[in-house]
Order: C-alpha cells, then structure tokens, then sequence
C-alpha cells in the first residue's frame, strides 16, 4: 500500500482525502528558492503553525473528553513536544525577520534552545523601542517558555525519557537526584509525581497561538508588502486583523459541532 503519491499519480477528484507536503511551502505554485532569506522565514513560520494546530486539536479532544480513559498521561508528551517545537519555530522565524528587515545583526545560529532565543527576541524588540508589542505578542509565550525552564526542561524532554547523554529527564528523576526539579524533597530513592494542568496548558498555547502568531505573521507582511516595525504600526495591524475574525467568528456562532468548531477555530485564527 503506497502512502506517497507523486504528481502524475494524483486523482484531484479525490483531494479532500490527500495532504499535500509541500503546499503550504511553496505558495502552491510550485516554487521554492533555498537561496532566499525570506524562504526559511516563512517556511518556519508555517510549520510552527502545524505543530501548534496540532497541540491544540490533541490538547482540546482530551479537555473536551475530560480525560475521561486518562489517556492524558500517555498522550500530554506529543502535546508538550509540539509545543516547544512550534513555539521554536517562531521564535526562529520572527528574529530572523527582524533581522532581515532592519539588515542588523548575525545569523541567528541554529539550535533548540529556546530560552536563548526568547531572550534574542526580547533584546531586538528592546532595540526598536517596541515595549507595547512586546507586552501584547510575548506574554504567554514568555509564561510557557519560563515554566519550561523553572522545571528545567530541555527540548528532548518530551521526545525521550533519558536524554542523549542517558540522563534522566526532570519528571522522572528520583529525588534527590541533580535532574529532579523537585529540589526540597526529603526522601530518596521514590521518583516523586509531576503533572500538567490541562486547561492552563491549553489557555496558555491558545494565547500563544493567537497573540504571537499574529506578531510573527506581521514580521513576514512587512517583508512581502512593506510597513514599519514600531509599536503604532503593529497596534493598527491588530485593529484591521480583529475586524476580519469578527466577521469570522459570527459565522462560527452557527456550528454546533464541537470538533467540527475547533478545527474551524484554527482554520481561520491559526492557519
């Protein structure tokens, strides 16, 4: 059974039941230029978008099913690693953009630490004097990335239970242990509990989703259609955006089904 299907072997008839891989990297007509700062930008940008809608579908299904086989446990790691892998991805493409479009600064070296790029972000809007759109586009990615370090947690956390080095990861350490982010605890050999707070997870990432998307989306219209990178300017891109969702979001009054709903709600907010 053959899952890859190349151009001549495409039934369009039956579209609806493909994905298509390089679609949403080639502005669906057919190009791609490695060569073109803006590529990686906009590629990155668009992938953070998949893991992120993908957190949220996953995250979303098990709030709404009130974790009702406690699969939560099981399936909360995909959710955390499409997180960090996403939130990675923008912050990746929004410094890179800055960066392009005010031609100040080296190339953003590649790793996934975002605790260093979120500070990288935070330096460059400092620079610009862009303190309103910083408050307004980081303020849940920066809870969820200092939450991420307060733990300790590196970006395999969520991939692998030990990490390269085969040490453990800071949830299953047992106390008293250096990778046990529990530093207090008396007792020695038990690995003691960790747990996520559903809801909080998903407001949180909803906030990401909506509030530093949209900052990273406006970096990549300045690059394709010109305009300034200043706090007045980003505030009057906002004003025009909510004015497009409310229009949307009238229209999804009317659906009843919640999946249905959802996948909506990413469609036109995220995607």
């Amino acid at each position: 059974m053959k899952i890859f299907y190349g151009e001549k072997d495409i039934d369009y008839d039956k579209s609806k039941e493909y994905a298509f891989l390089n679609w949403r990297f080639d502005d669906s007509m057919g190009t791609n230029n490695k060569e073109n700062p803006y590529q990686k930008i906009s590629d990155n940008f668009e992938m953070g978008k998949a893991y992120i809608s993908n957190a949220i579908i996953v995250l979303f299904s098990i709030v709404y099913n009130k974790n009702s086989t406690n699969m939560a446990d099981t399936l909360v790691f995909p959710i955390l690693f499409n997180t960090w892998h996403g939130i990675e991805l923008w912050l990746k493409s929004s410094i890179c953009a800055i960066r392009l479009i005010t031609d100040v600064g080296d190339e953003l070296k590649s790793n996934h630490d975002i605790y260093q790029y979120m500070d990288i972000l935070k330096a460059e809007l400092h620079k610009l004097s862009m303190k309103r759109t910083a408050e307004i586009a980081l303020v849940e990615v920066e809870a969820l990335v200092n939450e991420f370090k307060r733990v300790d947690a590196h970006f395999d956390f969520a991939r692998y239970s030990f990490d390269n080095r085969g040490n453990y990861q800071f949830y299953n350490a047992p106390a008293g242990d250096d990778k046990q982010w529990q530093k207090d605890l008396l007792f020695d050999e038990t690995v003691p509990n960790t747990c996520v707070d559903l809801g909080a997870l998903l407001e949180i990432i909803l906030g990401i989703a909506e509030n530093f998307k949209d900052f990273v989306e406006y970096l990549t219209l300045v690059i394709t259609e010109g305009g300034q990178l200043t706090d007045d300017a980003y505030e009057m891109h906002l004003k025009i955006c909510k004015k497009f969702e409310k229009n949307f979001d009238d229209k999804l009054d009317e659906e009843t089904d919640t999946m249905r709903l959802i996948m909506k709600l990413i469609y036109l907010h995220i995607l």
